[in-house]
């Protein structure tokens, strides 16, 4: 309800810089409030955040709300709340999103070209061909996702999924890089390919926290 609440007032009140005033953000609501939401721009950009936010689909679906990931832009680590989770004492969850790992086979699809040999019938829908083929098989490589969850507390590494999974303190991780799509953590002769959305601010988190604790 409060998302719902909340995407109404700045839908209505953002010109006049109400949704700033109730956030105790004085200043911006008085400008706001002057300028016609900065001259109906940042208006817009917040009813575009808040819509985003309400239909659960910040950082194209997300785990984690539009506050938290906003949040850790700004160079905040978040205590994120995640009841499926068990946690140990003095820890906490700082980033927690959805994504997924893979396996790429090849398989032929079919074939294409000429083919100049000759067919005889032996019975009934069963013939034999003989002589050289000067067709190629069109082949494709076919990807199967395995979605899963990754967790960053404190104090491990998660993944959780049906087919890959494992639960690593920091010190066990021998290294994460970021992908153009995803993560790729390395964990001791272990290699996991993670495509996920929100890596940037997987990142972030770890390096600017995680790797100093």
């Amino acid at each position: 309800m409060k998302k719902i609440r909340d995407f109404f007032i700045v839908l209505f009140g953002g010109p006049f810089g109400i949704h700033k005033f109730m956030n105790g953000e004085i200043g911006m609501g008085i400008l706001y409030l002057f300028t016609g939401g900065i001259f109906m721009i940042g208006w817009f950009k917040d009813v575009i955040a808040v819509t985003r936010d309400l239909f659960h689909i910040n950082g194209a679906g997300s785990l984690m709300s539009y506050d938290v990931i906003k949040q850790i832009n700004n160079g905040d680590m978040p205590c994120i709340n995640t009841p499926n989770l068990n946690l140990e004492e003095n820890e906490f969850c700082c980033y927690m999103d959805k994504g997924y790992t893979f396996k790429d086979k090849t398989i032929t699809t079919g074939y294409t070209g000429r083919n100049n040999g000759v067919s005889i019938r032996i019975a009934k829908g069963i013939s034999y061909r003989t002589g050289a083929s000067g067709s190629r098989a069109i082949r494709e490589t076919q990807r199967t996702k395995y979605f899963g969850t990754l967790y960053l507390t404190t104090k491990r590494l998660i993944y959780s999924s049906q087919n890959v999974s494992f639960d690593k303190p920091h010190e066990k991780i021998t290294s994460i890089q970021e992908a153009k799509d995803g993560l790729i953590i390395q964990i001791g002769s272990n290699t996991y390919e993670i495509v996920i959305d929100t890596h940037s601010e997987f990142m972030k988190v770890y390096n600017n926290y995680i790797k100093l604790i």
